[in-house]
């Protein structure tokens, strides 16, 4: 392998690790809900496709549910389909598609929740 052919080959795997994917961006909130004192869950809906990727869990029986997408990625139809049944229920859903985007949610969330209690 040419010098050359090594650093192309370097610099594309250097690009691809710091591509931020949905599951870095949802596994750092993961850990982040959980410092804060909330769950996020990860549920399957068996019957039926587009149940949003957590459903987060908070003290005071809160609730809401987070999609998440990598940056300039759209949500399916059956996605905006349970987005707006679970909207209808009075959930709040969130889809979220930049590193820290989630946890801003989860701060404005517990911050809003804490003054209704």
């Amino acid at each position: 392998m040419s010098i050359e052919n090594f650093i192309k080959s370097a610099e594309k795997k250097v690009k691809k690790d710091k591509e931020i994917t949905e599951t870095s961006i949802e596994n750092e909130f993961v850990e982040y809900a959980k410092r804060n004192g909330c769950k996020a869950l990860k549920l399957v809906y068996l019957h039926g496709r587009g149940f949003p990727d957590r459903t987060v869990i908070c003290p005071e029986g809160r609730v809401f549910f987070i999609e998440f997408k990598r940056k300039n990625k759209k949500q399916s139809a059956n996605q905006k389909s349970v987005q707006k049944m679970l909207e209808s229920f009075g959930f709040e859903y969130y889809v979220c598609d930049v590193m820290g985007q989630a946890e801003q949610m989860l701060d404005r969330f517990i911050a809003r929740n804490k003054r209704q209690f």
